[in-house]
Formats: structure tokens, C-alpha cells, sequence
């Protein structure tokens, strides 16, 4: 996990709001957006941030909305103010290009990015991306008050392909971290914009990223696990194991050109499950190897 000795907590006061970041290491730049959900922040990437910042510049943001941020977002958070939020971040901190890592609603936001802004991103990675399926992934919303900490433990570890992959002692660091963000003020409110967006067909059919990923242009890597019941399974495994695993062959609109698939077999949380494995793959793939 991250220690005080191997990371820092800030904050920023941008135009949308106060914004908290997690900063670690030096090098060339990688941000880390996490996924949906009132409980998520930068936190959920404590699992990966030391070892990333032993070869880059991390920055794990609060996205907009989320998180210890401002969490009463006026007319929002929507798809365009969460990316403006991000573009804005990038500008105050000075990092005019960076390697980007999403996971879920993460990868979905960095997937957009890299889409509409792709002079900012140097190399793409979607984990566990969220964005290709029709249907809100079920329990992403709806929650009207803040669980107790056994509660959210139970629903980390119930959430786990291998139950065994984090120890006790981890799974209760991210329930405390959970329970925390769903305490901040307005953290049981704070995703209204998103979720109607989401929870919306129409609306959210704007959004979704099949007739977008076959136009990005940025070298691209996309992880997922074949436990992951949420986004986005089956999408890509059915695809993946039709081709044996050569995504080329695919004429498949929503395949990022030239990009890197990797299957494993974990749930919705590969960097929680296999952090080094996850550290190692994106080490290599933002150094080029």
C-alpha cells in the first residue's frame, strides 16, 4: 500500500472545484483515473502507485465529483465537464502530454480523452474499461446511506475473482477508504449527473465507445479479467477467444487499431488481484517494451 514516505496528498483549487490528487515518484508523467462509484477515489490505485513510481511521475486524481473533491458539482458532473476537469488539472500541474491509465468509468473518460484531445495523451491503457456495454453495470448507484465498514469489506472481498488476492488487512484499507468518501458532505448525492446520464438509453448511447475507439490514434493497451462481471464482459472476451487472441484479425468497429489486449483471470479489479502483474504491464508498455 502507499505510505506517507511514498506519496503526497494535494489539493487544487480549479474552476470546478477543489480538486485532490495522489503524487508519487518522477519521471515521464502517468495519470490515473478511477472508476464509478460514490465510494471511489485516486485511493483505489493504492495498490499500484509504489510500484509505478519507481519508473514514472504519478498523478492519481480525484475525478470531478468524486472522492475528497468538491463533491456539489453545479449542473454536473457530466462526460464534458469530468474532462474538461481533467484538462484543466493537467494545465495547473504542467503536464502538457501524459501516458493515461483508466480503470472502469476511468478507462471509459481516458478512452474519450484520447479521442478528443490526443495530442495530451502519449500512450493509452484501459483496465477493466467500462464504456462498450448498453446496460449500467448493476450497483453502481442507488446507495441512500453510508454502510458500515464490515459491510463494504464484505462487499470488496465478495467482489474478488480469488478471494484470496488481498489479505485482510487490504481489504479492510479499502473498506475504511471506501466508507470515508461515501462520508465526505454530499458523497451519497455528488453523481446524480452522471448516473442519469448513464442510467439513460438515449443519453447514455451518446457516450458509449464503440464508434469512437476505431479512430484512436495513440498506442493503446486494454486489460481485463474473464471473472469481470461488470464492464466489459463479454464484450471482449467472446471476440478475443474467437480470434485466439488476435484482436488484428477483428473487424470489429469498436477495436482501437494496433492495440494491445491482454486477458486474465481476475474480477472487475485486476490491479487490486494481480498489483504487480498490473505494474509490470503498464511499466513496459509506457517504456515502449
Amino acid at each position: 500500500m502507499v505510505t506517507a514516505t511514498q506519496s503526497k496528498e494535494k489539493f487544487l483549487d480549479l474552476s470546478l472545484g477543489k480538486t485532490r490528487f495522489i503524487e508519487a515518484g518522477s519521471g515521464d508523467p502517468v495519470i490515473l483515473l478511477h472508476g464509478m462509484g460514490m465510494s471511489n477515489s485516486a485511493n483505489t490505485f493504492d495498490t499500484i502507485i509504489p510500484g509505478l513510481a519507481k519508473s514514472f511521475h504519478v498523478l492519481a486524481l480525484d475525478q470531478l465529483g468524486f472522492g475528497k473533491g468538491t463533491r456539489d458539482v453545479k449542473e454536473g458532473p457530466t462526460f464534458e465537464l469530468v474532462l474538461e476537469h481533467l484538462r484543466e488539472f493537467m494545465d495547473t500541474v504542467g503536464v502538457r502530454q501524459a501516458n493515461i491509465a483508466g480503470h472502469s468509468m476511468g478507462g471509459w473518460m481516458a478512452a474519450h480523452f484520447a479521442y478528443q484531445s490526443p495530442d495530451r495523451v502519449k500512450k493509452l491503457a484501459m483496465l477493466n474499461a467500462a464504456g462498450l456495454n448498453v446496460q449500467i453495470s448493476p450497483g453502481v448507484g442507488g446507495m441512500t446511506q453510508v454502510p458500515p465498514v464490515e459491510k463494504i469489506a464484505g462487499q470488496v472481498k465478495h467482489g474478488l475473482f480469488d478471494q484470496a488476492s488481498l489479505t485482510a488487512e487490504q481489504i479492510d484499507h479499502f473498506a475504511k477508504m471506501q466508507h470515508e468518501m461515501l462520508s465526505q458532505p454530499n458523497g451519497l448525492n455528488s453523481l446524480a449527473g452522471l448516473l442519469h446520464i448513464m442510467q439513460t438509453p438515449d443519453l447514455r448511447a451518446r457516450y458509449m465507445l464503440h464508434r469512437r475507439l476505431a479512430h484512436i490514434k495513440v498506442p493503446s493497451l486494454v486489460l481485463w479479467g474473464t471473472g469481470d462481471v461488470m464492464d466489459p464482459y463479454p464484450t471482449w472476451t467472446q471476440e478475443y477467444d474467437k480470434l485466439h487472441g488476435d484482436m488484428s484479425k477483428s473487424s470489429k468497429p469498436w477495436v482501437i487499431p494496433g492495440a494491445k489486449y491482454v486477458m486474465v483471470k481476475t474480477g472487475h479489479n485486476t490491479h487490486w488481484e494481480m498489483p504487480e502483474f498490473t505494474v509490470n504491464l503498464l511499466t513496459d508498455f509506457f517504456k515502449g517494451k
